[in-house]
């Protein structure tokens, strides 16, 4: 049995976990080509908004991305998206195969406290993309 977290440290995890997340799509732009075009596609644009979530996965001769996108008018949007391999083994393309979206905004809970939770994903995301607002990329 894993060790148990109080509510402060899974918080605390969770608020990392989308920072590290958001920084990276914001500091390696070019690692993202799939996910601009995937926005591109649904009509958005990579400049207004923020990586919140991602896990990609290999998988028969591609990358799968699963994950959540803020926009800047605050929708969330699910993700998930195929991404052929590059030249080199586990390497992507950049290239985009397939993929879909769904709109979880009316799902998202923006709580800045949730019994037994803490602070909820929604409203630590928010809090994420305002404090990144003020940042620049490192590179």
């Amino acid at each position: 049995m894993g060790r148990r977290r109080d509510v402060q440290a899974q918080v605390k995890e969770r608020d990392t976990m989308i920072m590290e997340t958001a920084r990276s799509f914001m500091d390696y732009p070019e690692r993202f080509d799939w996910l601009k075009a995937l926005l591109v596609r649904h009509g958005l644009d990579a400049e207004r908004g923020t990586l919140v979530e991602l896990c990609s996965v290999p998988d028969q001769g591609c990358w799968v991305h699963y994950g959540i996108w803020l926009t800047s008018t605050q929708c969330f949007l699910r993700f998930v998206a195929d991404e052929p391999y590059g030249k080199r083994l586990l390497e992507g393309s950049g290239l985009l195969e397939h993929y879909e979206v769904e709109d979880i905004t009316a799902t998202t809970s923006i709580a800045e406290r949730v019994p037994g939770v803490g602070a909820s994903f929604g409203w630590l995301a928010l809090n994420a993309m305002s404090q990144l607002a003020k940042v620049q990329p490192r590179n």
